[in-house]
């Protein structure tokens, strides 16, 4: 009987009509039923044969198929259904990636994120090559997309580009946890879209859309960290009626003090954060409408400088998905408030003015303000063009608290930025050769009010001043495919950033990067050219290998960095100073998964990436990440009482460490998931490169066994 079993093997993937994995796919034989793992891939035992397969999913068209059994590799291609409805606005914010430069878009859903052994979802951004992380401790992470960071890497969420005075390395991205349906990394021509400014890359969050039937779906969801002793609890509700849908979530996370490998606590490193969001949309004939509202609140401590930080973001959005004759248009708009607050020591929960005075060292406000119009015109055939038209304007205005700080000796003045640009981009997906171009003008100013009391400072600085900058951006490129499973690309970027605030008017000490910085306000645009050339591999079968290479140079005029000055503060602090020099910078990543023909379930997922910078001095640019390897072992599983697993083993190696980690992933029904990780198993002491603590010597935590479960009904 066992052997009679084995020979009836039926195995395949589901995938969509582009060729993408489909994930939790109800497949069914008689009596025997499976769903697809990450990468799309089922594998039953019928009975007999040949045997019919009913394959279904929400959102797409049931497939039915005859087959002979045993069959290792058969491929089911599901279409999506006529009656689904336009997704909201919050899913379509940016436009969707040309099929010309798809290989530039890296689309990590919720399945491959589970699979990451990560604290959070921003950590599993590491398994992506070219992805780096910039981290202090346990809770502070932003991204580094092939060497370059800071505002030169943009983040989007709600559908909205997320300031968030993102202009320091010691402020991290947060974003709530539940909820998140996807992470894409866009790099290439699409960064065009988001601004003139993220040429290094752009993290788009997308947040978990509607249901795809009416009814009403909650979530809740609990995670434990041993390391931290720290817990997450979130809560989420869905619910679509014929023309609305809502989601609704809320959420804590606790994390303590981290533990280094010899057991000891780091001082200052807890953290606590409080989520809510609401999502409110609409379905009428000629499109979609929403609207959604996002806050966060922020507690951490100061490593290493002392005192904490705390930090509260608002963002409301909203936006319309419509369709105009053969176009798609995507008016949108996006509000958000800021409001961070840097205590030179812990201080008791109620104070004064003016002892609050006394311990206030930062009290800053950013609001800003976006409006978004963008059109897409498809192909009609499928052979012609494709034409993507916008315009974007915006506002963002820092203002300091003057109750808790001197207005003349705040880090950054009462400013203001306005500014806006408009882009076409065209492109030829459905031949051979696939050509595309996009094109940008954009235009900044500028300006911020005089702080005499700066003595030191430079003149600009003291008495006020305005700067503008006018910048023209483009991008051309061709994707060749050589045949069915081979395609070559290579595209050409020219981008522009203008100076952040900070780059251009800081003047004083910023505890959470332990430094006090000066800034200078006569920086000039910073222009990046970048060529890049890509290989990537493709195929119709469920196993063997698929991939991609990239091999990219950029040159950078003006590249604004911070120098040490030789100088410290009263505080002890290095003076550091906002200069440009001229950087280039070059690598090369490797994206890479094998499924072997006899054992469909496993697969072997690597990713390599290697960046190389300088300056016009010869010297390593900072925050330059270290090659690093990445090699994950990942077992599936499924059976006939819809219970479905996932097991990883993950080495990952750089000159920083030889680490190793470990995950698995249940999910029983429809109901119950649970998810069991545990992040440097052996337990090492490394400091990494890309650590805001490095010049501190303190170390990443030790050990950390992160339990989850997920309930939903």
């Amino acid at each position: 009987m066992p052997a009679f079993a084995l020979a009836q093997t039926l195995t395949g993937t589901v995938q969509d009509a582009n060729g993408r994995p489909l994930a939790d796919v109800f497949c069914v034989v008689g009596e025997e039923a499976a769903l697809t793992n990450s990468e799309g891939l089922f594998s039953l035992s019928p009975r007999s044969t040949p045997a019919t397969l009913t394959v279904s999913h929400l959102g797409f068209v049931q497939q039915t198929l005859v087959l002979d059994v045993p069959q290792f590799g058969c491929r089911v291609v599901l279409e999506k259904a006529q009656m689904q409805l336009p997704p909201a606005f919050v899913q379509t914010a940016s436009t969707q990636p040309h099929q010309a430069t798809v290989t530039h878009i890296r689309e990590l859903n919720v399945k491959e994120l589970d699979a990451v052994p990560a604290t959070s979802r921003i950590q599993a951004l590491k398994s992506v090559a070219g992805v780096h992380l910039m981290t202090a401790g346990a809770g502070m992470m932003r991204p580094v997309m092939r060497g370059l960071s800071g505002l030169r890497v943009g983040t989007t969420f709600l559908g909205a580009r997320v300031e968030s005075q993102a202009w320091a390395e010691g402020h991290g991205i947060f974003f709530p946890e539940q909820g998140v349906s996807r992470m894409d990394v866009v790099r290439g021509p699409e960064v065009l879209l988001y601004g003139p400014d993220a040429f290094g890359g752009v993290l788009n969050v997308v947040p978990t859309g509607p249901l795809a039937e009416e009814g009403r779906l909650s979530q809740l969801s609990f995670t434990s960290h041993s390391n931290t002793g720290g817990f997450q609890c979130s809560w989420m509700t869905q619910k679509r009626s014929a023309k609305a849908h809502h989601v609704l979530l809320s959420g804590v996370n606790r994390f303590g003090e981290y533990q280094l490998p010899s057991g000891q606590r780091v001082e200052g490193s807890a953290l606590r954060q409080f989520y809510s969001q609401g999502r409110f949309g609409y379905i009428r004939e000629w499109g979609t409408w929403e609207g959604a509202y996002s806050s966060c609140y922020n507690t951490a401590g100061l490593i290493g400088a002392g005192g904490t930080q705390q930090s509260g973001d608002h963002l409301v959005t909203a936006g319309a998905h419509v369709r105009w004759g053969a176009w798609e248009v995507h008016p949108s708009g996006s509000y958000q408030l800021n409001h961070r607050k840097e205590l030179a020591q812990v201080t008791p929960d109620s104070l004064n003015e003016e002892q609050a005075l006394k311990y206030t060292d930062l009290d800053l406000s950013l609001r800003s303000t976006r409006l978004d119009v963008r059109a897409h015109k498809a192909s009609e055939d499928g052979g012609g063009w494709e034409w993507t038209l916008g315009g974007q304007g915006f506002s963002k205005t820092n203002l300091n608290d003057t109750l808790y700080v001197d207005v003349n000796t705040s880090l950054i003045p009462d400013a203001a930025i306005q500014g806006g640009g408009v882009f076409v981009r065209t492109s030829k997906p459905g031949t051979r050769l696939r050509p595309s171009a996009s094109l940008r003008g954009d235009l900044h100013r500028v300006a911020w009010q005089a702080r005499p009391g700066l003595l030191e400072a430079s003149e600009p600085l003291q008495s006020g001043g305005d700067r503008q900058y006018g910048m023209v951006s483009g991008a051309v490129g061709v994707l060749l495919d050589l045949n069915a499973s081979h395609r070559l690309g290579v595209h050409g970027l020219r981008g522009n950033r203008a100076p952040g605030l900070a780059e251009l008017l800081a003047y004083g000490s910023l505890r959470d990067n332990y430094r006090e910085e000066w800034g200078n306000p006569d920086l000039g645009l910073e222009t990046s050219h970048t060529v890049e050339f890509q290989w990537v591999k493709s195929s119709e079968a469920p196993h063997g290998w698929t991939g991609d290479a990239a091999v990219y140079a950029s040159d950078i005029q003006n590249y604004m960095m911070l120098v040490p000055s030789g100088e410290e503060n009263e505080e002890g602090f290095p003076i550091q100073l906002h200069q440009a020099t001229r950087a280039s910078l070059w690598g090369a990543d490797v994206n890479a998964v094998w499924v072997p023909r006899w054992a469909a379930m496993w697969s072997m997922h690597t990713a390599l990436s290697v960046v190389r910078s300088s300056d016009a001095e010869g010297e390593e640019l900072p925050w330059t990440p270290p090659a690093t390897g990445r090699w994950e072992l990942r077992r599936s599983w499924s059976n006939v009482k819809q219970a479905s697993g996932l097991a990883s083993l993950v080495l990952e190696a750089s000159r920083d460490a030889v680490l190793l980690h470990a995950s698995t992933s249940w999910s029983l029904g429809k109901r119950t998931t649970l998810n069991a990780q545990v992040i440097n198993v052996t337990n090492q002491t490394y400091v990494p490169t890309l650590s805001l603590l490095r010049n501190l010597g303190i170390a990443e935590p030790g050990r950390n066994v992160r339990l989850q479960v997920v309930y939903a009904w």
